[in-house]
């Protein structure tokens, strides 16, 4: 009876487990916000998004696909909430076309002379409207795209590069850190809470492997581990610092590119954002999740593991050698 029901609590063990590690992997943290392309395969599907929307289209063939990827790529990963917000006061949808023996017909009537092409097309588009109307297309001279020329067209009539600059930061990692700075520096019971969001975050980075998510999170990681030793003005103090290096001119690519993304971090310290309801119910159900499956673990580690031994046996398992009585 014992055994069986040692057998049952390791089965249900594992299942909570099991439970726990896949509501965890659900609800990994995600890099920066994301923006999908939607894919365009006839006339409506346009004139649908561009009623009441702008739309930044990519027309690509088979030759430049490469381009449209990488530039919809950037975008899912590319923190743009705020940003779609273009010029004349509509928000950008982001679509592409890739043209076909099927969709070449459609592709001629937008007047795309090349691939790739970029085109904008303004909000208001119904079932009469003329796309000559509506279109703005960006001339390249040559067929090798010009990031600087494309960014400034972008950025003209979107309000931002959907190139960016690679620099990315973790959501909900901005949301904790943001938490914690709310507590200052603090002592006693808050400062153990700081320790708590601290450890969190590097619970969390465990089961993320993926990059850029693994080396970004080792960044956080050593932003909340300064800002205990040295206090929260740490972040602050190197915000500074590191945006005068990068104006000094003296930098490499590489070398500017690492700042950048540092200090893209360490704001997310020095410039925490405003905390929603939703923003906390997250940072506690991650936090009661982690738990969980730490006592989960530990109990099942210790647990004694099944045995087979004379004392666990049935008496009756055993058996009874019978012995002869001689009648005297």
């Amino acid at each position: 009876m014992m055994m069986l029901g040692h057998n049952r609590l390791r089965a249900c063990l594992m299942a909570s487990l099991t439970i726990i590690v896949a509501a965890l992997l659900s609800s990994l943290p995600t890099v920066s916000a994301s923006q999908e392309c939607l894919q365009i395969r006839e006339e409506y599907d346009l004139r649908s998004l561009a009623r009441n929307d702008n739309v930044f289209l990519i027309v690509y063939d088979d030759e430049t696909a490469h381009v449209q990827k990488n530039i919809c790529n950037k975008l899912r990963l590319h923190d743009i909430s705020g940003k779609k917000i273009g010029p004349n006061g509509s928000a950008t949808i982001f679509a592409h076309l890739e043209v076909t023996a099927t969709t070449r017909n459609f592709a001629s009537t937008l007047n795309v002379g090349q691939f790739p092409s970029f085109l904008f097309i303004s909000a208001g588009i119904d079932d009469t409207s003329k796309y000559s109307d509506h279109i703005t297309i960006y001339k390249q001279d040559s067929d090798v795209l010009d990031t600087a020329a494309f960014s400034d067209f972008a950025r003209k009539h979107v309000g931002f590069s959907p190139l960016g600059n690679d620099v990315f930061t973790i959501i909900f990692f901005d949301s904790v850190a943001s938490r914690f700075v709310s507590y200052g520096n603090a002592s006693g019971l808050n400062r153990l809470k700081q320790k708590g969001l601290a450890l969190l975050v590097k619970f969390a980075t465990l089961v993320g492997y993926k990059e850029p998510f693994k080396s970004i999170g080792k960044l956080y990681n050593r932003a909340f581990a300064m800002s205990l030793e040295y206090g929260i003005e740490y972040c602050s103090r190197h915000v500074v610092r590191m945006e005068n290096n990068l104006q000094s001119g003296n930098l490499t690519p590489a070398e500017y590119h690492e700042l950048q993304q540092k200090i893209a971090i360490l704001k997310s310290f020095s410039q925490p954002k405003t905390l929603t309801a939703e923003d906390d119910k997250k940072i506690y159900t991650h936090v009661a999740l982690h738990i969980g499956l730490i006592v989960a673990a530990l109990i099942l580690i210790l647990l004694p593991a099944d045995r087979n031994s004379e004392e666990d046996e049935e008496p009756f398992d055993t058996p009874v050698i019978a012995k002869v009585i001689d009648d005297k």
